[in-house]
């Protein structure tokens, strides 16, 4: 038999069991209809189209490889102008090949003073002379040979022989008084003596030059002297200047058909 505290118990427990069963008849309820539940997704229509996916592309740069340009072993010469190629360093001497534009010849000495430049014949074998002025070199210098100038060739210039000289104060026009000047050579010195009669005689000693193509020294006569120096113009043709002191002379000489220079006066 139950007491009253034990039947209020009792109702008590059946009330919560009846509510929990409750509940759980509702959820059932609803996870069958469906009420409740969230609605589903939609879809999103957008206003404008969507941008398209875009593939990234990479760029790729390309880095010119350097070339190296190794040093010169031996020094090179070119010219801006084509230009002779000598025995020696000097209009005196035979031309034996050229170096042109654009061509290159190996360089294996020089002068003391840089004026030329021994080089590898460009047109055949052997050595010669490349004047320095059209000429650039490439390659180490510092240790080329340095060459003596050899020996000048027999010259195109005789200055042995009678010459027909004129003698004028300069700025006069004209060709003046032709006189004879008789010439003779020892080795490089040079004795030439014009006679001009009553017994008036001047006589030139001088030195010729290496080349042969140029002569300077001393005139004098029975009470005066000064300088003068000839040079040649052509084989059978000379200009140059002779002074008395503070006056200035030209003087030019030609032989055998060869007419006088224009102008007689060089310096």
């Amino acid at each position: 038999m139950l007491t009253l505290g034990d039947q209020g118990d009792a109702e008590e427990e059946i009330e919560q069991r009846v509510a929990e069963t409750m509940i759980a008849f509702h959820v059932a309820e609803t996870l069958a209809t469906g009420a409740g539940a969230p609605p589903p997704t939609q879809a999103v229509v957008p206003d404008e189209p969507l941008p398209q996916a875009t593939t990234a592309t990479a760029t790729i740069t390309l880095t010119p490889t350097i070339t190296l340009t190794p040093a010169l072993e031996v020094p090179i010469a070119s010219v801006s102008v084509n230009t002779n190629c000598r025995t020696g360093p000097d209009k005196i001497y035979d031309i034996v090949g050229s170096l042109l534009v654009g061509e290159q010849a190996e360089v294996v000495g020089r002068t003391s003073d840089g004026t030329y430049w021994v080089i590898k014949n460009p047109d055949g074998s052997g050595k010669c002379w490349l004047w320095d002025y059209y000429a650039t070199i490439v390659g180490p210098t510092d240790g080329l040979a340095l060459y003596t100038i050899p020996a000048t060739p027999t010259p195109a210039l005789n200055w042995v022989g009678s010459w027909p000289v004129v003698i004028e104060p300069v700025g006069v026009a004209g060709i003046g008084v032709v006189e004879t000047m008789t010439a003779a050579v020892s080795g490089k010195s040079f004795t030439g003596t014009i006679d001009y009669g009553g017994g008036y005689v001047e006589t030139y000693n001088g030195t010729i030059s290496d080349d042969y193509l140029s002569l300077s020294g001393t005139w004098s006569d029975s009470t005066d002297g000064g300088p003068f120096k000839i040079c040649a113009l052509s084989v059978n043709q000379f200009q140059g200047y002779t002074a008395d002191g503070p006056i200035g002379f030209e003087f030019c000489g030609a032989k055998g058909a060869a007419p006088f220079p224009v102008p007689c006066y060089k310096k």
